[in-house]
C-alpha cells in the first residue's frame, strides 16, 4: 500500500483505496519506537494545521488524509467468526510535494478482538506503513530514502482487492523496506533500482499469552522473522508501455531481487527472486498477469522459514513459483449514493518445490464502489492452504495440508476517508 504515481491513461497501476479517495479529494517496525513517536508528532501537527492548509489548499505542498475502516466477516471454518462486525484500522498519512522536495509517511493502528486473536485477550498494534523523503529532478526522475515499497513485479499492487495476492503473503508484493530507491521514466520505458540495507524493523504490539501477538511481526509487510533477518536487498525493475489505441495500453516488465538472510539460528544465506509481469487496460477491462520464482539458499537447507506481518508469523516454503491472474471491469452508472463500481476476480497460486508439500491458492471475487468519502469492498474468498482464507493458517504456505485445507470467507470492508 505504498504511494503510487497517478495512473497513466487507463492502465490500471493499482492505486490502493486510500490513494483513490485522496486523489478525489485533493487532486493529488517502525524503525523502532523513537521513529514511531516522530511520525505520531508529525501527524498530530498535520491535523492541528489542517485548517490552515485548507485555506491555501491550492498553494500548500502539504497534504494530510486518513481513514477509519470496519469489517464484516463470515468464515466458514471458524465458528466464532460466522457473521461478525469488527474494527479494521485507523491510519493517518502526511505527504509533502513542492515540485522538487517530496516525502510521505503513514502510521497505522489495528485492534484485534479475542475472536480474531483466537485467545482470551484482544490485541493492539501500531506501526509505520511507510516513511520516506526524496527529491524530484528536472527530468522527473525521483530519488527517495527511508521506508518505501520494493519495486518488484506488478507494481505497486498486483490485485484489486484489499487482501492482495499470494505474492503479498509470501513477501513479494507491497513489501516495505528501509533503504534508497531511484525511479525514472524515459518515454514508455520505466526503470527502478533500490538498495535496502534493512527490512525496516517493526512497531509496537500489546503482545501477551492471551492474544498470541508477536512483537517482531508487528509490521505492515511480510519479512523473515524468528531468528532470521533480511539485509542488503537489491531490487531492480524495468517495464515498457505499449499503446494499442485510445484507452488501450499494455505494460510488460521484468523484475529481479537478491538479498542476504542473517541468522541467529544457524540458517544464514541468500535469496533471490525473478518475475515477468504484464498489465493491460482495454477500455473498461483490466488484466494483470505475473509469473515469478523465489529461492532461499540457507545454511542447513531448511525447506521452510518463518515470515511475519500484522502481529503473527507463519511458515513459508523456501523455494517455489507464484502465478497471478487478475481481471477487472469498470461498471457505469450508480445505485443510490454508490458509484464508481469495479467488478474483479483475483486468482493466485503458490507452487512449492519441496517433495510432499501441498500447493497454496486463493481466489477473490468482488466489487468495490464509492459513496462520497465512503468506499467499500464486498469480497467472496476461497482459499486452499492460505494464510488468510483457510483453516491451515500457520503452515499453509509451508508444507501445507493434504486434507481439510479449504476455506471460504465473505469479507465486507467499509471505510470513511478524510
Amino acid at each position: 500500500m505504498n504511494e503510487p504515481k497517478p495512473k497513466r491513461g487507463r492502465l490500471s497501476f493499482r492505486i490502493r483505496e486510500e490513494d483513490i479517495m485522496s486523489e478525489k479529494q485533493n487532486k493529488q517496525g517502525t524503525l523502532h519506537a523513537a521513529s514511531g513517536a516522530v511520525v505520531v508528532s508529525i501527524l498530530v501537527a498535520g491535523m492541528a494545521g489542517s485548517s490552515a492548509f485548507a485555506q491555501e489548499e491550492e498553494k500548500s505542498p502539504w497534504r494530510f488524509n486518513g481513514v477509519i475502516r470496519g469489517n464484516y466477516q463470515y468464515l466458514d471454518y471458524v465458528s466464532s467468526r460466522k457473521g461478525v462486525l469488527e474494527f479494521d484500522t485507523l491510519f493517518g498519512k502526511l505527504a509533502y510535494d513542492d515540485g522538487s522536495v517530496i516525502g510521505s509517511g503513514q502510521i497505522r493502528y489495528y485492534r484485534y478482538s479475542h475472536r480474531q486473536t483466537g485467545g482470551t485477550d484482544s490485541g493492539e498494534m501500531v506501526f509505520l506503513q511507510h516513511l520516506w523523503v526524496g527529491y524530484r529532478f528536472n527530468d522527473q526522475s525521483e530519488l527517495n530514502a527511508g521506508l518505501s515499497s520494493q519495486p518488484f513485479g506488478l507494481y505497486p499492487y498486483a490485485g484489486n482487492n484489499l487482501s492482495e495476492s499470494m505474492a503479498y503473503w509470501a513477501g513479494y508484493e507491497d513489501t516495505q523496506s528501509f533503504g534508497i530507491k531511484y525511479s525514472r521514466r524515459d518515454g514508455e520505458l520505466e526503470t527502478q533500482l533500490a538498495i535496502y540495507p534493512s527490512d525496516g524493523g517493526y512497531g509496537w504490539a500489546s503482545a501477551s499469552g492471551g492474544n498470541f501477538l508477536e512483537k517482531e511481526s508487528a509490521r505492515y509487510s511480510y519479512h523473515a522473522v524468528n531468528g532470521n533477518l533480511e539485509s542488503n536487498t537489491v531490487v531492480a525493475r524495468v517495464a515498457y508501455g505499449i499503446q494499442h489505441g485510445q484507452d488501450e495500453k499494455s505494460e510488460i516488465g521484468l523484475s529481479y531481487l537478491n538479498g542476504r538472510i542473517d541468522s541467529t539460528i544457524n540458517q544464514a544465506g541468500n535469496r533471490d527472486a525473478m518475475a515477468v509481469h504484464y498489465a493491460g487496460s482495454f477500455g473498461k477491462l483490466g488484466v494483470r498477469l505475473q509469473a515469478m520464482q523465489y529461492d532461499y539458499r540457507l545454511n542447513g537447507s531448511p525447506t521452510t522459514l518463518s515470515i511475519g506481518s500484522y502481529g503473527y508469523s507463519n511458515k513459508l516454503a523456501t523455494k517455489g513459483n507464484i502465478y497471478i491472474a487478475n481481471v477487472s471491469y469498470a461498471l457505469d452508472g450508480s445505485i443510490g449514493p454508490f458509484s464508481g463500481f469495479t467488478a474483479y476476480n483475483d486468482y493466485s497460486v503458490l507452487s512449492k518445490s519441496a517433495a510432499g508439500f501441498v500447493d497454496s491458492s486463493q481466489n477473490v471475487a468482488g466489487v468495490s464502489a464509492d459513496a462520497g468519502k465512503w468506499r467499500g469492498y464486498v469480497d467472496y474468498m476461497h482459499g486452499k492452504n492460505s494464510t488468510f482464507m483457510s483453516p491451515v493458517g500457520y503452515n499453509g504456505l509451508g508444507s501445507g495440508a493434504a486434507t481439510n485445507n479449504m476455506g471460504k470467507r465473505i469479507n465486507i470492508n467499509v471505510g470513511y476517508y478524510f
